[in-house]
């Protein structure tokens, strides 16, 4: 696959523009164009979604992602397309964002579950999972990052990534954008663009849960 067909598509959570999140993932992204790829960054708080309402085995019956046609439509789309994908957000209460959560819920319709020939319940995979995958988190000295990489590596699972990688940004202070002071910081997010600018992984054997 040539650099030019790699699209590394970052979805942030930042409820605020121009925020330590928004400056890491645009450095990231920076980093991902340098390397040859295209990029594409999809602000959750700008986005006009419906939260998932928990529809039921594959609603669609095959057909399409989602019954509501929404902002997550363009989301649909850039994922689809995608061989890098970058989640980035602030840790509030040890998860991501509210604004990237409904993000993460809605894309629950990309691997769905369906009603297996016994009966039972099984999930069809849409995409293998051949994407690249990293988590870009910021968050307090004190806080914990678990939670929400477990969240994470649960979303780029469903969404055919894997998680490779995570770069965690820990501030003591409430300035609004402070890493712009700190070139260190900034450089890596721009190597972990680079890295989900390579080329897409072997697909992974089909995994029953989301992991």
């Amino acid at each position: 696959m040539s650099a030019s067909s790699r699209l590394v598509v970052a979805l942030s959570g930042s409820p605020r523009a121009g925020s330590n999140v928004d400056l890491l993932t645009e450095a990231a992204l920076a980093g991902a164009a340098a390397a040859g790829a295209e990029t594409l960054h999809l602000k959750a708080r700008e986005l006009k979604i419906l939260a998932c309402q928990a529809c039921g085995p594959d609603p669609t019956g095959g057909h399409g992602y989602c019954i509501y046609h929404d902002d997550m439509d363009k989301v649909y789309a850039a994922l689809e397309r995608a061989t890098g994908v970058l989640v980035a957000t602030p840790v509030y209460f040890s998860g991501v964002s509210a604004q990237l959560k409904l993000v993460i819920d809605r894309c629950n319709c990309v691997t769905p579950a369906v009603v297996a020939i016994d009966g039972g319940t099984a999930f069809r995979r849409t995409w293998a999972r051949t994407r690249r995958g990293a988590l870009l988190a910021v968050l307090g000295p004190k806080d914990t990052v678990e939670p929400t990489r477990q969240t994470v590596r649960g979303f780029l699972s469903w969404v055919g990534a894997r998680l490779l990688d995570t770069l965690e940004y820990r501030h003591p202070d409430l300035e609004l954008g402070g890493v712009v002071h700190d070139d260190a910081m900034l450089e890596r997010a721009r190597a972990l663009g680079r890295d989900l600018a390579g080329e897409p992984l072997a697909a992974a054997p089909p995994s029953g849960g989301k992991a």
